[in-house]
């Protein structure tokens, strides 16, 4: 449990590692722009630079990104308008040039913010791309040079490219939702795996230390699990574990709230939000209640489950998700030595 928790402290040194992969890719890419003379190579080759920011923007949602692409924008409009000579210096020039930045900037920081709902809504996609394309225009209008019509050619090409990267993203993000469900539902029970647990109990840990929530956690465990492995076989084991999640299942849908988990082999996890001691101490009896009708039918005969529950509400002096975690795990092994059967609430055993 605690090394799983551990993992998540890396995780914002590998965003920044992974954001500085894209902001190489453009720096390299306005560096290369930079070095051609041809202006009508210049302005074909500018489609993928667009093409790149708008990709990286709307699908990596780094904000870092937008304010490299407006220092790239000004350089770029600097750059090509004032050592490349391609424009006539003049207020109207200047004017043009600053609502192109404004708009580089202000859609940039739209795309980036909004890039979700951008990406599940096709007009808002297509909207974005025109605008986004349009506000590189804006930095190379005045140009004696420019085709007005090349120039819609451009952005009607840019708007190919992303439609074909769009729909490989669409594909893409289906498959990577149906992998994440998968991961994320246990394959046996069918309840919410331990890689779920561990997103949603750290969620709620930080909730409660919020005080936005008043939180308790519920750990079961099945008695003698191990025996019946090895004296029935694992088929009847996997038969002991459905029923026992149904039963559970069955005794919390009605608290609001309630999220149950799979999080061992037969140990399975509750969190509960805005419960206190009493409603998981009521729903731990039910559950224990449920469990003990339970009746498995084999060749070898018929035998009765049961569990031992640990349940923990989180306090103050709970300063880590491990420490409440390992106080719910507490009771349950109280529970667990002192006879199995029982619902440990606070180190008390409280069904004897």
């Amino acid at each position: 449990m605690a090394a799983a928790f551990q993992t998540k402290k890396y995780e914002k040194f590998l965003h920044i590692i992974r954001s500085l992969v894209p902001l190489f890719s453009i720096f390299m890419l306005q560096s290369y722009l930079l070095s051609i003379d041809s202006y009508a190579q210049w302005l074909t080759e500018c489609n993928l630079q667009v093409l790149l920011w708008f990709y990286f923007l709307l699908m990596l949602n780094e904000r870092g990104q937008v304010y490299i692409l407006i220092l790239v924008a000004t350089i770029f409009f600097i750059d090509f308008n004032f050592n490349s000579g391609h424009h006539d210096i003049t207020s109207l020039n200047l004017v043009i040039a600053l609502i192109g930045l404004l708009v580089v900037a202000g859609s940039a920081y739209v795309i980036q913010k909004f890039s979700k709902v951008i990406i599940e809504n096709k007009i808002l996609f297509v909207i974005a791309m025109v605008v986004f394309a349009t506000a590189w225009g804006l930095l190379i209008l005045p140009s004696q040079e420019l085709d007005l019509l090349f120039f819609i050619a451009l952005i009607c090409k840019l708007i190919v490219y992303m439609t074909c990267i769009h729909m490989v993203n669409s594909v893409g993000r289906i498959q990577y939702e149906a992998l994440i469900e998968r991961i994320n539902t246990d394959f046996l029970t069918q309840l919410s795996s331990r890689t779920a647990f561990e997103k949603s109990f750290d969620q709620s840990f930080k909730a409660a230390q919020n005080k936005t929530i008043q939180l308790a956690f519920i750990i079961l465990d099945i008695d003698n699990f191990k025996l019946v492995n090895d004296t029935y076989g694992h088929l009847i084991g996997d038969a002991v574990l459905k029923e026992v999640a149904h039963a559970i299942s069955e005794n919390i849908t009605h608290y609001k709230g309630a999220e149950l988990f799979r999080i061992g082999g037969e140990e399975f996890g509750i969190i509960l939000a805005n419960t206190d001691y009493n409603e998981a101490q009521k729903m731990s009896l039910n559950i224990l209640n449920a469990v003990n009708k339970l009746s498995v039918n084999t060749e070898k005969g018929t035998f009765g489950v049961t569990i031992s529950i640990g349940v923990a509400e989180w306090l103050d002096k709970d300063k880590t998700k491990e420490i409440f975690y390992n106080r719910a795990e507490s009771y349950l092994y109280f529970a667990k030595n002192n006879g199995k059967n029982a619902v440990t609430v606070d180190g008390v055993i409280v069904n004897r």
